[in-house]
């Protein structure tokens, strides 16, 4: 199973193939703001990502909209709209308070 490394809240979140990075996070209490429900509709869950980008989905269209309308750097992603086949390691960029 791969693992998802949370470097500014230093968790550490094991997933599968069939999760959302967003869900995986949710499950074990990580502080991720999202208000969409994972519909890549309001980009508060955008991650960076530090290492590991080669084991991501490729971004979809609904997603790749978000963030070029966020005008997001090429190392971010949607996190539930992204899913991971190995471990990678994120940075969250909004945190949840």
């Amino acid at each position: 199973m791969p693992f998802i490394t949370v470097k500014n809240t230093d968790d550490r979140v094991e997933t599968d193939l069939v999760t959302s990075l967003l869900v995986a996070l949710q499950r074990q209490q990580v502080p991720i703001d999202t208000v969409c429900g994972g519909k890549a509709r309001c980009g508060r869950c955008v991650v960076r990502i530090l290492n590991g980008s080669e084991f991501l989905t490729k971004k979809r269209p609904a997603e790749i909209l978000r963030l070029d309308t966020l005008k997001a750097e090429k190392t971010m992603r949607l996190a539930c709209q992204t899913y991971t086949r190995g471990d990678i390691e994120i940075e969250i960029i909004n945190i949840r308070k």
